[in-house]
């Protein structure tokens, strides 16, 4: 952080303390807007209801907000002007430093020995939108126009793609499936997010479109293919690389995995499933499903790695991913990076 910023922060701090109504009010405005642009076109009811906040408070504030031009109403409902995003954008670092999620960043980053952590705050009763779009900004910030991209499926990453801008310029070269992951819900699996992020970054797209499990007959022949062996060379090919991380037990039983499979993981202590991979609660693979894509020893060589995934139920999986690969950047909620403190801090990490 900047002198300057330094500065500005002790300044806010003693702002807190000589004018704490103020600041409180400051608070509140921030959060009305933040919450307008997730839900955006919204009404006053429902932003009333996602903060907890009366719907007196809501009309006030919103009242003040469209006077200052930061939020424009319509009969569809209210939305965030570019003046408020940029207001929203130039106020986030000092609300999170006020809220104390800078300090509780900073502390997730070095227990777990990692490049760095992002934590969204729970804001309108929706966390995921909100790991979304700290997610899309964080992966804005870590490509360029010749970065070729995997990413893996998953709820937690189709917010992200959702929350991607449309660039009228080029931000990337290549977007391509880490792995086979046909099953499960259509617009979660990573062919379709594969292609929905192209489409906003400018960049190409490649297709992978295998189960994401499959037997080990099945697995031999597939990687005999021509096209198969083509599309395995391009993600070979991938330098930056945007994971979703599960709980190993709920990925199993998701994944229906044989009943002696289970009880081996069981036995085994898996906590996390990443890449068709099962780690323990140190990082070891404990066991590995038939499925073609990005291979573990591969991730040594990605510039960056981009962790997006939250959960108290997946605290556990986090840590031992990350205990992998110190090169992380690591983006989940308030409630799973406490329970990973708990969980790092217990473990002398």
């Amino acid at each position: 952080m900047s002198l300057y910023k330094e500065n500005l922060m002790d300044t806010l701090q003693m702002m807190k303390k000589i004018a704490p109504e103020e600041m409180t009010a400051l608070v509140r405005r921030y959060r009305i807007l933040r919450a307008i642009r997730l839900l955006q076109p919204v009404g006053r009811r429902t932003i009333s209801l996602s903060l907890d906040f009366s719907e007196r408070t809501v009309r006030n504030e919103t009242e003040k907000l469209h006077m200052q031009q930061l939020i424009a109403v319509s009969r569809e409902g209210m939305n965030v002007t570019e003046e408020g995003e940029k207001i929203l954008m130039g106020m986030e670092p000092f609300i999170k430093y006020i809220d104390g999620i800078t300090a509780f960043e900073k502390k997730l980053t070095k227990l777990l020995n990692i490049t760095e952590a992002y934590i969204a705050e729970e804001c309108c009763k929706n966390v995921q939108k909100e790991l979304g779009r700290i997610a899309a900004e964080v992966v804005l910030r870590n490509i360029n126009k010749e970065s070729k991209i995997a990413l893996t499926g998953g709820s937690t990453l189709a917010n992200m793609v959702e929350a991607m801008p449309f660039s009228n310029t080029k931000k990337a070269e290549l977007v391509i499936p880490a792995r086979g992951s046909i099953g499960g819900i259509l617009e979660q699996q990573a062919d379709t997010l594969a292609a929905g992020l192209a489409e906003k970054l400018g960049a190409k797209y490649r297709l992978l479109q295998l189960p994401d499990h499959m037997s080990k007959k099945a697995f031999d022949e597939m990687k005999q293919q021509p096209l198969i062996q083509q599309t395995l060379k391009e993600i070979r090919q991938t330098d930056v690389l945007i994971l979703g991380v599960g709980n190993a037990l709920e990925m199993a039983k998701k994944r229906q995995v044989a009943s002696d499979v289970y009880e081996f993981l069981l036995k085994k202590g898996a906590v996390a499933e990443m890449l068709g991979y099962y780690l323990d609660s140190e990082g070891t693979i404990v066991y590995t499903s038939y499925s073609i894509g990005l291979r573990l020893e591969e991730l040594n060589r990605m510039k960056k790695i981009i962790v997006v995934a939250a959960g108290k139920n997946k605290a556990e999986s986090l840590v031992a991913v990350c205990k992998r690969m110190p090169q992380a950047i690591l983006i989940t909620d308030t409630a799973t990076a406490k329970e990973m403190i708990k969980i790092a801090e217990k473990n002398n990490m």
